[in-house]
């Protein structure tokens, strides 16, 4: 014992040496490295610290398990070449590997303090199994961006908080967990992004740590790793995985889950950031109760259950609040017929990306402005495109007044310039290939050069101008379709952006479609895009139109806009309610 806890603090003294380097070193690296070049250096980063920690200071259990978490990492590396390809099963070659050389589980605790003792063969297929399927479970629930890096530092926190009161042998558990947090907490802008996934290879590599440490158990690496009784050390990982594997599934748009807790959030009106922290805060009550039965005596857990309950109710109050109150509200008011959407940039991006990330339909965003509303009133091919669009955002400080004015006010303003910036980010991240539909052949190419150097990863696998006759219609479409693109941005103005991409998309194949007017203009510097003090003003038109002089004859229609809305107010016009 003495020999160990030296053991125990010679590793600690390096980790915390180890995570002061690796602090300055990333912000040292922020300043010369690119984007793709920075993430990556810190997925290095954190690999070689845990591998350069456990060698150095680490028993030979740990570096087994490390060194299996490399393997894993490589095999997620070759999934990520290979999207193509199932290739799953590689994965029981690491978990064989880990039950032939590493701690293996032993028995199978039973209900009534009895076990069940397991054969040196079952014990290695059992142990193979267990490993195998971690990094499985978590690239699975990293199609929830941002939810692995919770549920990570939730798993670990619990299981050092076992190691501590638990009064057993658990130092090398003790070991992986406080190692584990410090290293989430030095990297947790990488694994807590509530809009990056961690990919494969992260995933994996983080799968088969938390499953060794499992394995870790409650003596001297036997582990009680049975779905019966919940294995102390990893017990809140089956209920965690039942919770989450259905957030995950609830983000395709056929989900096979009973329990989509995640997609029933988001309807209910809150956002992606708000959902995922819910959802944390459920698996964090859970994982807590069942700790304390696993600790403590029937009475004192049901006591600290009951503490531990109402305070998750009591912080999750105002969520709840919230949410019904947005039941109240109209979720998809309409103005004239046109209807938009009261949601979030969050919900607007988050909804877009999910849908590029199954495609498994086709699906469609129109921005709506002032002067696009203005024109729905009498343009009826436009107001049937909006109605049936998957999302119809309200872009302009104009709608948002209107909305308000007329006792349906939405929550924020979702501009399509903003909308395709967002979405640029999560796609460059996500690897989807982009293509750009509009403006001129100068324009739209320099504004695919523009975004892709904001954007370091970002593929755009194609542009082309949008000055072409019906004509040119199959070739562009089979160029997109060539292109392999899972996401276009149309910027041809309102209505043709609209019209085109409602007529064609089903042609073009499964694609998620925006249109969003003269963004190319400002990415590619051609215009310059409004100070934020004429943002704030609401006066953006104004400096667009010192720009554009020939825009004054459009824009004109933004005072009789005013009107109609005013007219609208006092029931001189027709306002069509919620369809």
């Amino acid at each position: 014992m003495p020999s160990l806890s030296i053991n125990i603090h010679t590793f600690i003294m390096a980790l915390c040496s180890g995570v002061i380097f690796c602090f300055f070193t990333q912000r040292f690296c922020k300043k010369i490295l690119n984007k793709v070049q920075y993430d990556y250096f810190r997925d290095l980063l954190l690999v070689g610290s845990w591998f350069i920690l456990v060698s150095s200071f680490g028993t030979s259990v740990l570096r087994i398990i490390v060194g299996c978490s490399v393997i894993s990492l490589a095999l997620g590396m070759i999934q990520h070449i290979n999207p193509d390809r199932n290739l799953r099963w590689m994965y029981i070659s690491v978990g064989l590997l880990f039950s032939l050389l590493g701690p293996r589980i032993s028995f199978i605790g039973l209900p009534g303090g009895e076990y069940l003792f397991l054969s040196p063969l079952f014990s290695i297929i059992v142990t193979a199994l267990w490993i195998t399927m971690f990094p499985l479970l978590l690239q699975e629930l990293d199609n929830v961006p941002g939810m692995v890096g919770h549920l990570l530092a939730i798993t670990f926190l619990l299981v050092l908080i076992v190691t501590l009161v638990s009064g057993q042998d658990l130092g090398n558990a003790f070991m992986m967990s406080f190692s584990g947090l410090a290293l989430l907490a030095l990297f947790w802008s990488r694994h807590g992004h509530l809009y990056r996934q961690l990919g494969k290879p992260l995933s994996s590599f983080w799968g088969v740590i938390v499953a060794g440490t499992s394995v870790l158990g409650v003596s001297k690496g036997i582990t009680l790793s049975t779905l019966i009784v919940i294995p102390i050390g990893l017990f809140a990982i089956p209920i965690m995985e039942t919770s989450l594997h259905f957030a995950s599934l609830a983000l395709s748009e056929k989900p096979k889950g009973a329990m989509l807790l995640y997609r029933e959030l988001v309807k209910r009106g809150l956002d992606h950031p708000t959902a995922v922290h819910l959802i944390t805060l459920i698996c964090a009550t859970i994982g807590s109760i069942v700790t304390v039965f696993q600790l403590t005596s029937p009475g004192n857990a049901i006591l600290f259950s009951f503490i531990v309950f109402t305070f998750s109710f009591v912080f999750s109050l105002p969520v709840l609040n919230a949410m019904l109150a947005k039941e109240h509200t109209c979720r998809k008011p309409y103005l004239w017929g046109i209807p938009v959407d009261n949601v979030s940039m969050n919900y607007a991006v988050s909804r877009f990306i999910t849908s590029a990330r199954n495609g498994t339909r086709p699906f469609i965003v129109v921005t709506v402005n002032a002067l696009s509303a203005f024109l729905g009133r009498t343009h009826e091919k436009y107001r049937a495109i909006t109605n049936q669009a998957d999302l119809s955002l309200p872009d302009g400080a104009g709608i948002l007044w209107a909305m308000k004015c007329l006792g349906t006010p939405v929550q924020e303003r979702v501009t399509g310039i903003d909308f395709l910036e967002q979405v640029c980010r999560s796609a460059a991240s996500e690897d989807f290939s982009v293509f750009l539909l509009g403006s001129t052949d100068s324009i739209v190419a320099e504004a695919a050069r523009s975004l892709q150097a904001k954007y370091p990863g970002l593929t755009i696998s194609g542009y082309r101008n949008g000055y072409f006759t019906e004509k040119d219609t199959p070739s562009v479409i089979e160029s997109i379709r060539a292109s392999g693109a899972r996401i276009l941005f149309a910027g041809m103005g309102v209505p043709l952006q609209e019209e085109w991409i409602a007529e064609n998309i089903f042609k073009i194949g499964n694609v998620c479609a925006v249109g969003v007017g003269g963004a190319f203009d400002v990415i590619s510097g051609n215009i310059r895009r409004a100070p934020e003090i004429y943002q704030k003003l609401n006066l953006e038109w104004l400096y667009r139109l010192l720009q554009e002089p020939w825009r004054l004859r459009r824009d004109l229609n933004l005072f009789f806009f005013l009107l109609q809305v005013i007219f609208t107010k006092i029931n001189l016009l027709f306002q069509k309610k919620v369809r």
